[in-house]
């Protein structure tokens, strides 16, 4: 086999088992990417007319694919003034349920589907959602992380319908690892 078909086929190699991954940061495309996660986000992520008046407004989303599997990812990251920040994050507790304890399918399962209910990034602490009918632990899920040092309400969306599960035995910080594996955002 002459040496180019080697490299190609090497090059394919590497391809499909680091992945590839593409990202877009278009407010004008939020929600709107022509992927899955478009429709199911959206009863966890907030509809931007309906956001009060802010002072930065940050969107990423993350399309990453290995092999076969593919995971897609949104954020929304929302900075206001003191004053509109103290009353946004008021209203989370009306508008979200939130997990208060790590999620398991059952007594039987030795991993945690959800590995840590509650987790901090820098100035960030992140909350899961107890989703509507669109979530489904760990595939397809919201979470929402406030920073009283940036006035900011961080809101995510995972959606990935070949994740059995989160972090490994033992990671001290499944769940932080995971948003800065999977969202690609410096938080």
């Amino acid at each position: 086999m002459s040496k180019k078909y080697k490299i190609i086929i090497l090059i394919v190699f590497v391809v499909c088992f680091t992945g590839c991954s593409k990202s877009s940061s278009n407010i004008e495309n939020y929600l709107n990417s022509g992927s899955q996660i478009d429709l199911i986000a959206k009863d966890i992520m907030p509809n931007l007319d309906d956001l009060p008046e802010y002072q930065n407004i940050t969107y990423k989303y993350t399309h990453r694919s290995i092999f076969v599997f593919e995971s897609d990812s949104v954020a929304l990251i929302v900075n206001y003034d003191d004053k509109t920040f103290k009353r946004e994050k008021q209203k989370l507790a009306g508008k979200y349920i939130f997990l208060d304890e790590n999620y398991d399918l059952n007594d039987y399962e030795s991993e945690d589907i959800i590995p840590e209910y509650e987790f901090t990034i820098n100035s960030y602490t992140f909350k899961v959602v107890v989703g509507k009918d669109n979530t489904q632990f760990p595939k397809s899920f919201g979470m929402i992380g406030t920073s009283e040092e940036k006035k900011s309400i961080a809101y995510l969306y995972f959606y990935d319908m070949d994740l059995d599960y989160i972090g490994e035995k033992n990671d001290r910080y499944p769940m932080a690892n995971f948003v800065k594996k999977y969202f690609q955002y410096d938080f």
